[in-house]
């Protein structure tokens, strides 16, 4: 799920400074020591610093101190998400941190620090020991851990000292993460035992899973364009077919698909009542509108868009497969990469014009052919709707309640007209 809104006091994370912390203590834990202030403990020695930006109230990126290629490497960033200003900002950051002087005047302007040390002569378990050792090579771990949001998760940057990127690895530091990580790691293994890739989208190959001390651990290939037109305004439809049906498809109503029989079971896990009671309400409605609808149903990647995604010349680079799934409706793919585009550049209202106006109109391939576009969107907003309001249950996504909120009351609108 991507743009959330921000936390309220009850969440279990209110900044995400403190999750930054959390994580670095699990990652180097005791003796070692993680702080963002006040001196040493005595006898401790620095084993790794950190400079906040833009700042300790709620840090973007935390670059290593005296690391200038590792540092140069954290600010290249290849994502079909991001501006042309992000972009060329990002290019000209990494050049300036690559040098002495720049890197210098880079982490001297900005005062807030999160350092990691430990007793000087104490040998201490750190996850830097681990990679090393699963990777063949001294490496530096860099720590990511996002704005709040439901499903925040650690991910670590890991790098040779002279700042080449040998994985990226996602961190299963609480249940819900735990869950997403092993769901990753399961929906890999199926996409990878399809068969060899396909030629237009390229997916990230596992190297490693498993537990370290009490993480769960997926350690990735690292997935950089090799030619310099990573970024593209055309939508990726070719490359969701392709993925559509890497691992087969079959046509059948709506209500006897997997992803329906997931629709159906949500309300009765959901402890919100008067929530699950509107879920259902929505889950029957559509049912009796659209449920023998005769529907193309393969795989999805769950969460296609452009901030998940680069291109590589016309091959997609696309990572983060917590979401993935078969027994849905081909153009489920589509209509989440155009719904979410438009939630986080315009907000809830312009999402909802996009939605009356047909996700999946104005494109060619939009869906199989042959299938009713306005099934499959409707079908697709429901697995969302069913998606938002299970993340929200736990304490960590409550911030996602006035989103399911919102999507139920949309789903609400679209099927009455």
């Amino acid at each position: 799920m991507s743009e959330l809104p921000y936390p309220t006091t009850e969440d279990r994370h209110q900044t995400t400074l403190e999750a930054l912390l959390e994580t670095t203590r699990a990652l180097w834990p005791a003796p070692a020591c993680s702080r963002v202030e006040g001196s040493l403990p005595h006898g401790h020695q620095v084993v790794r610093e950190y400079a906040l930006l833009p700042d300790r109230r709620q840090p973007r990126l935390a670059l290593p101190v005296g690391a200038r290629r590792v540092a140069a490497e954290l600010f290249r960033k290849y994502s079909q998400g991001l501006s042309r200003r992000e972009r060329y900002t990002r290019a000209a950051m990494a050049r300036l941190v690559a040098t002495r002087p720049g890197n210098r005047a880079v982490t001297r302007l900005a005062p807030d620090r999160l350092v990691v040390s430990a007793p000087a002569g104490r040998p201490v378990e750190s996850i830097e020991d681990h990679l090393s050792h699963l990777l063949d090579s001294e490496v530096m771990v860099t720590v990511g851990v996002g704005p709040p949001r439901a499903n925040r998760k650690p991910v670590l940057q890991v790098l040779t000292p002279d700042g080449r990127t040998l994985a990226f690895v996602k961190v299963g530091l609480w249940p819900v993460t735990t869950e997403l990580v092993r769901g990753e790691a399961e929906a890999l293994e199926a996409y990878w035992s399809a068969g060899p890739p396909g030629r237009l989208v390229h997916a990230p190959r596992v190297l490693h899973h498993g537990r370290w001390r009490s993480l769960e651990l997926l350690v990735l290939e690292p997935m950089l364009p090799g030619h310099a037109r990573w970024s593209r305004p055309d939508e990726p439809t070719a490359a969701m077919a392709e993925l559509g049906g890497r691992l087969g498809t079959s046509r059948r109503p709506l209500e006897r698909s997997l992803v329906w029989e997931g629709a159906r079971a949500s309300p009765p896990a959901l402890t919100d009542l008067d929530q699950a009671a509107a879920l259902a309400r929505v889950v029957a409605t559509v049912e009796r509108r659209f449920g023998s609808t005769p529907l193309t149903c393969g795989a999805w990647h769950g969460d296609w868009t452009p901030w998940n995604m680069a291109w590589d010349s016309d091959q997609v680079l696309l990572w983060d497969f917590e979401r993935f799934a078969v027994g849905v409706p081909l153009g489920f793919d589509l209509a989440h990469y155009r719904l979410q585009a438009v939630l986080r550049s315009h907000g809830e209202a312009a999402a909802a014009e996009r939605a009356r106006a047909g996700l999946l109109a104005g494109a060619a391939g939009e869906c199989a052919p042959g299938d009713d576009p306005e099934a499959v969107q409707m079908a697709y907003l429901v697995e969302l709707a069913r998606r938002y309001a299970l993340a929200s249950q736990p304490v960590e996504g409550r911030p996602l309640r006035a989103r399911t909120a919102w999507l139920i009351a949309l789903l609400r609108e679209l099927v009455g007209r």
